[in-house]
């Protein structure tokens, strides 16, 4: 009997362990929607799309052009690498982001607002 409460015990105590261990499939972003630009807790870098370079940048230091307008006001975003602005025109539909949207990378250039785009030929 004194096995059997013990095989008991052990089995019970395997259980909670497993339920105490955390998610590590990914890195828990903060994803500031107004702005739309990442912040990596991790390795504190910004990531943010520059108009400039048409292309995303990641660095310690935003470019003084950006701001975050409210540090708490923010969404955590859990992604599974350090690429996660693949995934930034999902994030805007999802958090919005009215002000400042993201335009990706084409071999076109990008048409002014209302303008009229051709037909492909």
């Amino acid at each position: 009997m004194k096995k059997i409460m013990m095989l008991f015990t052990a089995v019970a105590f395997t259980g909670l362990i497993a339920n105490a261990q955390t998610d590590t499939t990914g890195i828990d972003y903060r994803y500031y929607p107004e702005s739309n630009i990442y912040f990596n807790p991790q390795t504190k870098t910004y990531s943010w799309f520059d108009q400039t370079k048409a292309s995303w940048t990641t660095g310690v230091q935003l470019p003084s052009s950006m701001q975050i307008k409210n540090e708490k006001s923010f969404n955590t975003i859990k992604y599974p690498g350090t690429d996660i602005w693949i995934a930034n025109p999902d994030h805007i539909k999802t958090y919005g982001n009215k002000n400042n949207p993201a335009l990706p990378k084409t071999s076109m250039p990008v048409p002014p607002p209302n303008a009229t785009v051709p037909p492909r030929k």
